[in-house]
């Protein structure tokens, strides 16, 4: 398999630990998993990678996104946040800036008022286009989640923007349901990579792309 072309970005994750195979994951967690894609943690010690990470993720809203449009993004939280932050961060002084919201896991408890009991902070504008990022794309459910959540103050999601597509279904069944779903890299893309020049051997390769096939959601 020839070389691929090297990506900064996942030269940082996999020298930062924030994507492992085989027994890297054991070691570092645990767990009985052939990959393993956690997006906090170390990601945080080094702001250079979280602020590429935020442009690539701006980048690729500003390739897709309707021309014209006002457009917002929201991170799935806890982890999510983040690198939606970055994304607005790395959208100024561009031609295609993005306002920034912020989902809580549960509401807020104010006294009342009407962002008294929302679990939404930000800007409530209809007229924003939405894109909803998170760090990994599995069954979906915590997307929708975050979908009905945000519908609660009359804001619509039109894309969901993830950084890994696991390729375990939640993209079709998001798909299906009106919410289309981009990634930056599919999983079979971070093992292709990482095994073209022996950092994974065929084996745990082999086992990572089975993994994600059989568990899929559909």
């Amino acid at each position: 398999m020839p070389a691929p072309v090297r990506d900064a970005l996942l030269e940082a994750f996999w020298e930062e630990g924030l994507v492992l195979f085989g027994d890297r994951v054991a070691e570092e967690y645990a767990l009985r998993t052939p990959v393993f894609i956690d997006l906090r943690h170390r990601l945080y010690d080094n702001l250079d990678t979280l602020s590429e990470l935020g442009r690539r993720l701006h980048a690729q809203i500003a390739r897709t996104a309707a021309p014209g449009k006002a457009q917002q993004v929201i991170g799935i939280p806890d982890t999510a946040t983040p690198l939606a932050l970055a994304a607005a961060l790395a959208s100024r002084n561009s031609d295609r800036p993005l306002y920034y919201g912020q989902l809580r896991k549960r509401p807020a408890h104010y006294p009342g008022g009407r962002s008294g009991g929302s679990a939404y902070m930000g800007l409530a504008d209809a007229a924003r286009e939405i894109t909803l990022i998170d760090d990994v794309m599995a069954s979906g459910d915590t997307k929708l989640w975050s979908i009905d959540e945000l519908a609660k103050d009359g804001l619509q999601v039109a894309r969901i923007l993830v950084v890994v597509d696991r390729e375990q279904g939640g993209a079709e069944i998001l798909s299906e349901r009106g919410y289309p779903v981009e990634s930056l890299y599919r999983v079979s893309e971070l093992i292709d990579y990482y095994a073209a020049d022996g950092r994974i051997d065929a084996e745990t390769a082999r086992r990572a792309r089975e993994h994600c096939r059989s568990r899929r959601f559909i």
